[in-house]
């Protein structure tokens, strides 16, 4: 995501610093020593983009991390939600040199709900004294969708001379934040799109539901009827069908009775249609097991589709195609054996839906199950 998006978004305004695991010692390596590197931008064709002025950072070197926190202006988290914990006490160290006239900032880059929010906890519990104006912690909306490369196998362009993997990024652009995160930093650049809490929490409830919520679900669908690639589940009709009336009659419904007027009724009708065509691009060529990876993770309460079945239940809508995702979701991971859990405990003890108030979604999922069983002959 970083080398792929943040990189080429942000480099016309920003000097970059990479932080990584020092397993990737070499390419940090490179970045510092040459500054730049090369991602594959996709689509109807392919071109090789150079992003410039960028350097690279081990995470074992703490004390430079600690100097790069202190120069940054933004700092973005891609980590996975499980492993922020991981960072509150260096983010918090940081967080206590800063001054409420230039606080830390971080934006958070991890799908779900509400990330910031508990990283932002979690930091404090770390600072005696609270953080107060000294810390911004706010979420992103990530739209744009990356992926590693083989180059030699794809004819793409290595990330540089002499590596053997590459990075091929859609077109895309634009990064939705809300604009209390960014307080107090004059000319956010132009890839930033600075907007208020409503505007913000319909780009990312189109994203968690319409992109997050469809990829899962033609991934862990895509998956049980044998396809390997996003592209060829074009030509299976019936998918497609399904797919494009759960972001028109489930998502897209229920998107725009929670959020009235912030939700522009074109804007999601053009949308639509166009995440679809996106996901499954042959140009992209993205591959179904990245889709279908870490499946227990995508059902958490707060991932794309516990959080999205909820959203459109909340509206009064039955999230029949939806909640077929959710059910595809365990059983791959039934299957691949990431969980020994019975469907009905993924259920009630994994995706926390309550029986007391939330037995029709429990329900929905049995009836999905019967469905996938008929039609699809899957076991669980």
């Amino acid at each position: 995501m970083g080398l792929g998006f943040l990189g080429p978004e942000l480099s016309a305004d920003y000097e970059m610093v990479y932080v990584d695991i020092p397993e990737k010692a070499d390419f940090l390596s490179h970045l510092t020593r040459c500054g730049e590197y090369t991602y594959n931008e996709t689509g109807p064709s392919s071109r090789a983009v150079t992003v410039h002025g960028v350097r690279g950072m081990s995470s074992a070197d703490a004390a430079a991390v600690q100097r790069a926190l202190d120069e940054a202006d933004v700092v973005f988290t891609a980590v996975g939600e499980k492993n922020l914990p991981k960072l509150a006490s260096t983010f918090a160290q940081a967080a206590e040199r800063r001054r409420s006239g230039r606080p830390l900032r971080i934006l958070c880059c991890e799908n779900g709900l509400e990330i910031a929010k508990r990283f932002r906890e979690r930091i404090e519990s770390v600072l005696s004294g609270g953080a107060g104006g000294r810390l911004l912690v706010g979420d992103t909306v990530m739209g744009r969708m990356c992926r590693i490369a083989k180059p030699r196998e794809e004819g793409l362009e290595p990330i540089a001379p002499g590596f053997d993997w590459g990075v091929a990024a859609e077109p895309f652009f634009g990064i939705p934040v809300p604009r209390r995160a960014m307080e107090g930093l004059e000319a956010p650049g132009a890839a930033f799109q600075v907007m208020s809490d409503a505007e913000f929490a319909t780009q990312e409830d189109v994203k968690m539901c319409a992109h997050n919520g469809l990829h899962a679900f033609l991934a862990f669908l895509g998956h049980l009827k044998g396809k390997s690639f996003f592209c060829e589940l074009t030509t299976d009709k019936q998918l497609m069908r399904m797919a494009y009336s759960m972001l028109l009659d489930e998502v897209g419904v229920a998107l725009m009775r929670k959020h009235g007027r912030a939700l522009d009724r074109n804007f999601y009708y053009n949308y639509a249609p166009t995440i679809l065509r996106r996901i499954t691009c042959p140009g992209l060529r993205d591959v179904i097991a990245r889709g279908t990876r870490a499946a227990m993770r995508k059902l958490e309460p707060w991932e794309r589709f516990v959080g999205g079945a909820r959203t459109i239940a909340s509206q009064n809508i039955s999230p029949q195609l939806y909640i077929t995702g959710l059910v595809a979701a365990i059983v791959v991971a039934h299957q691949t054996g990431e969980t020994a859990l019975s469907f009905e405990e993924v259920l009630t003890k994994h995706c926390a839906l309550r029986e007391d108030t939330e037995g029709g979604l429990i329900g929905l999922a049995h009836e999905r199950l019967q469905w996938l069983q008929d039609e699809l002959n899957v076991k669980i």
